[in-house]
């Protein structure tokens, strides 16, 4: 490929100081491809607001520029965003078949059609000046790629979500062969997954967790509830062939995971042993020992299976004593609270809990320390830029690749909207771009913004007081009202006194108000009402005053 004049930029929009919200573009010689387009799910905070998307107004301002939008693999945080780039751009989408038919099923929910090219492992696809090579890595999804890019400034590797299963099963493997070969020739930049650097030596294999399913699926004596991301086909597999080998019968409850056992069954990921698979009402009939039930709710989600069936409010599904409940799956730290209780409620109904700090029935699907250092020396990059991971996790994925060798200077953390350009000779910073995050509640994009979001925590916090009074304009007195709801303040008919005293607060400063002037008077009513909540009850409720004059 022909050396370019103006360098490589890369641009990252999302996922470099968080995890979630992936999404980096790629530009050289006016032509820009998008990698990932994922999402992020709200804190606690935010309330009311159903997912956190990465701001695509740069991408938009040029998308005359954007040739194509390829993606590592299925999980949320890298596809999850999709629905509202889409409508708004014309490109192909690349990426595995399976990786797609998650893609095409959410697209399909929102009512968009897209341009969906599926690639096979090995696959070399050119885009303007940009040549992708499509390199299977091992993962907790199946089908997923690292992406071996030739760029006009020389070799680019992006990893995606990675970890090296050194023996892996049915042949979900990180390919190092392709990526030695890719990086025979030099790779001049690597953009590699940090979110496990933290962690030492190696993440465990899939063998290891069959392993030792295996040995709790021999020993239990109950029904077995096993409960994971369902988009993890390959652990499913593991619980079908177990289910199988221990004369249970499966059955599934969940919508996503249904949806997902379908898609890898129709595309010949998931082979399920003849007459394994039963549906829910089935198991009655069978004794404990023949049941394995596989439900969602692994992150303590209410609406979810399992979170339902610990508060005993599942249509089909009891707990009782002797079951043993499996979270095969991590802890996402923000959701520790709502899956601790859960697990203390499933307790309470007489299940046994397994999950994995207690038992080896889990392992991330992201490297650990020790496997970044091989994915490091195997490439053996001029410049170095973490990628997936916290603001922490960047930087000690920056020390661990100089202890591999890359200059200290050419190991670079990069955060959302900083790009970085690549010449022929060095590098340089460019300005940076606004990258704040876009809220999006219902069908509004963006609209929720700072003040919005104190009004909700205040609404929260302290609740509502609506006062009503219709006033005379020539008079300047009280024709109706005033009357006093509360929302989420007090319990009205417990301080029905307190009310009526607020009443008469009103009637003073409507009285002591200049004739007619409404907006004076709201506002007077506003503080003297605030001012008494305060005094009497130390609470600080929103004061909303509707008043009309007539």
């Amino acid at each position: 490929m022909a050396h370019g004049q103006d360098g490589l930029t890369i641009h990252p929009l999302g996922g470099l100081g968080e995890i979630g919200l992936n999404c980096m573009a790629f530009k050289a010689d006016g032509s820009t491809v998008l990698v990932d387009c994922g999402l992020m799910f709200p804190e606690d905070y935010l309330f009311g607001v159903d997912v956190v998307i990465p701001r695509f107004e740069h991408v938009l301002a040029e998308k005359d520029k954007l040739k194509a939008v390829v993606l590592t693999h299925g999980h949320e945080d890298h596809i999850g965003a999709l629905p509202w780039l889409l409508p708004h751009i014309n490109v192909p989408v690349y990426g595995s078949d399976f990786t797609l038919a998650l893609v095409a099923a959410k697209l399909r929910e929102h009512g968009i059609d897209a341009d969906l090219r599926p690639v096979e492992p090995g696959d070399r696809v050119e885009m303007g000046p940009f040549a992708f090579n499509f390199i299977p890595v091992c993962h907790s999804i199946i089908k997923g790629y690292a992406l071996g890019i030739e760029t006009p400034q020389g070799r680019v590797l992006h990893t995606g979500d990675f970890k090296i299963d050194r023996n892996p099963m049915d042949g979900h493997l990180t390919d190092m062969d392709a990526i030695r070969r890719f990086a025979e020739p030099g790779v001049k930049l690597l953009l590699s997954d940090s979110t496990n650097v933290e962690r030492e030596g190696f993440a465990l294999t899939e063998r290891e967790i069959m392993a030792s399913l295996r040995e709790i699926f021999d020993k239990a004596r109950g029904r077995i509830i096993v409960t994971l991301f369902s988009s993890h086909i390959q652990r499913l597999q593991e619980i079908f062939d177990l289910a199988a080998a221990c004369g249970r019968k499966v059955a599934i409850s969940g919508k996503s995971l249904a949806r997902n056992i379908d898609l890898a069954r129709e595309l010949g990921y998931l082979r399920i042993p003849a007459g394994t698979l039963v549906e829910v009402e089935e198991t009655s009939s069978l004794i404990d020992e023949q049941v394995v039930l596989v439900v969602t709710g692994s992150q303590g989600e209410p609406l979810a299976a399992l979170s339902r069936m610990s508060l005993d409010e599942h249509r089909q599904m009891r707990i009782k004593k002797g079951d043993l409940v499996l979270l095969s799956s991590r802890f996402i730290p923000g959701n520790v609270l709502a899956i601790t209780k859960v697990i203390n409620r499933l307790y309470k109904l007489g299940a046994e809990v397994l999950y994995e700090k207690v038992q080896a029935i889990h392992a991330s699907g992201h490297a650990h320390r020790e496997e970044l250092r091989i994915m490091l020396e195997a490439v053996r990059p001029k410049y170095f830029v973490p990628i997936h991971g916290e603001y922490r996790h960047l930087v000690k994925h920056t020390r661990l690749a100089v202890e591999c060798g890359v200059a200290p200077e050419r190991a670079l953390v990069l955060e959302d909207g900083q790009p970085l350009t690549i010449l022929a000779q060095g590098i340089r910073l460019e300005e940076a771009v606004p990258a704040e995050r876009i809220l999006v509640d219902g069908k509004g994009v963006g609209d929720v913004g700072q003040s919005v979001l104190k009004e909700r925590q205040l609404l929260a916090g302290e609740g509502m007081v609506v006062v009503l009074l219709v006033i005379d304009k020539e008079t300047g007195e009280i024709t109706l009202g005033p009357d006093i709801v509360s929302k989420g303040f007090v319990f009205e008919q417990q301080y029905a006194h307190l009310l009526e005293d607020a009443k008469c607060v009103v009637m003073e400063e409507v009285e002591n108000s200049p004739t007619g002037n409404v907006k004076k008077i709201k506002e007077r009513v506003r503080m003297a009402l605030r001012r008494f909540f305060r005094n009497v009850l130390d609470r600080d409720p929103v004061v909303v005053p509707l008043v009309i004059s007539i």
